[in-house]
């Protein structure tokens, strides 16, 4: 996992909706021509556009006009996603059908199509998408609808991207959202089950062991939590209650105020 911009730019400038009230479904960030982006996860480039000038300072282009652009296709919670880097700079690092890693360089930030400004268009959907359906998504969301606060927007788009790749600032681990039904031990790529190998590796628990930093480690958080759960809340070793895996309020007690807890996803 990685983030997609460097972590000074990841500061939002339109979210959910524009200033006036249209929908946006998506996240600007205000940043300067030439910054590097980044895949957010190991994926293939679905599909792209690449070739377009930048605007000249002054002209914001119209609705419609071409941009550069990238489709990523990862997965995520198991279930394919897309995400979404618009406004590009033409001279892209990739082309469509390749293969990248998480933290490559895919292309630069530029002023390309309808903008107006330098920005990086950044949106995340579920499935995998195409030139003709990237914003097929948007056509499922009523006029009047909300920001979502969870996952996902009628399962069509995750909202915000930092469920996908991490908190902007703090740390990368530092706050954000913990999904509780996500902390069964064993499942692999789960944000919530890294936030809580990080945790642990905070935490000093009696005859407990060190986690390594880096790394595959899920049966020794597993190991771990059930020392936890013994430890805090008197859960015999052995029994259902002790299985390795954590409740709400456990996970209140153990990540603090700093993280929202959900108790579904």
């Amino acid at each position: 996992m990685a983030m997609p911009l460097p972590t000074k730019h990841m500061t939002v400038g339109t979210g959910w909706r524009y200033s006036k009230g249209a929908l946006h479904a998506a996240q600007d960030y205000p940043v300067p021509i030439g910054t590097s982006i980044f895949a957010v996860r190991d994926g293939k480039i679905l599909d792209c556009n690449d070739g377009v000038a930048n605007n000249r300072p002054g002209d914001n282009g119209k609705t419609g006009d071409p941009s550069n652009w990238i489709l990523l296709g990862i997965m995520y919670q198991g279930k394919p996603a897309s995400v979404y880097y618009q406004h590009l700079s033409p001279g892209l690092d990739v082309v469509q059908g390749q293969r990248v890693t998480a933290g490559q360089k895919l292309g630069e930030t530029g002023n390309s199509g309808h903008s107006t400004g330098p920005h990086l268009h950044l949106a995340t959907m579920l499935g995998h998408r195409s030139k003709a359906t990237r914003y097929a998504y948007m056509d499922d969301i009523g006029s009047a609808e909300g920001a979502p606060s969870g996952i996902a927007s009628n399962g069509i788009c995750i909202f915000p991207p930092s469920l996908v790749f991490g908190a902007p600032s703090g740390g990368k681990w530092a706050s954000g959202l913990v999904i509780v039904d996500q902390l069964t031990v064993g499942t692999k790529d789960s944000d919530s089950v890294r936030r809580l190998q990080h945790r642990l590796n905070e935490i000093p628990l009696n005859g407990g062991q060190a986690l390594p930093i880096t790394g595959n480690y899920l049966d020794l958080t597993k190991a771990q939590v059930t020392r936890w759960q013994v430890q805090r809340d008197g859960c015999t070793p052995g029994t259902a209650a002790a299985d390795g895996n954590l409740g709400p309020s456990q996970a209140r007690q153990l990540f603090g105020d700093r993280y929202t807890i959900r108790d579904h996803g």
